[in-house]
């Protein structure tokens, strides 16, 4: 990904964007579980690249609207096809049921670690 010029965290970004086009940055916040801070800082690396544009909201001037650009969505085209053939790479020799299986156990361990930890 960084031939593409594309850093750790933004792929994931910009697919939400693929599918969430003009979303503020609070709600990317919300869903990555990342602090806004956290998000301001990535979307200006990725909208100096840019893979993004930021706009004011008209009815809520502190609010920022979050816009793929024609290169983002290219970039997250590529990055869609490595991807795709990393899976395929890991699931290698797995059945139907057994990648599934795999996957549903990821997704908990995700989940177990976004928990607070006692």
């Amino acid at each position: 990904m960084s031939a593409f010029g594309v850093s750790q965290g933004q792929p994931r970004i910009l697919h939400y964007l693929t599918e969430h086009d003009g979303c503020i940055q609070k709600d990317i916040s919300s869903f990555f579980d990342l602090e806004p801070a956290t998000v301001t800082n990535v979307l200006a690396v990725m909208e100096k690249a840019g893979f993004v544009r930021r706009e004011s909201d008209g009815s809520d001037r502190r609010a920022l609207r979050v816009y793929l650009t024609a290169r983002g969505s290219e970039v997250h085209r590529r990055a869609e096809t490595i991807f795709a053939e990393v899976e395929k790479t890991c699931f290698k020799g797995f059945s139907a049921s057994e990648k599934e299986r795999a996957i549903l156990s990821l997704n908990r361990i995700y989940e177990n670690m976004k928990e607070p930890q006692e």
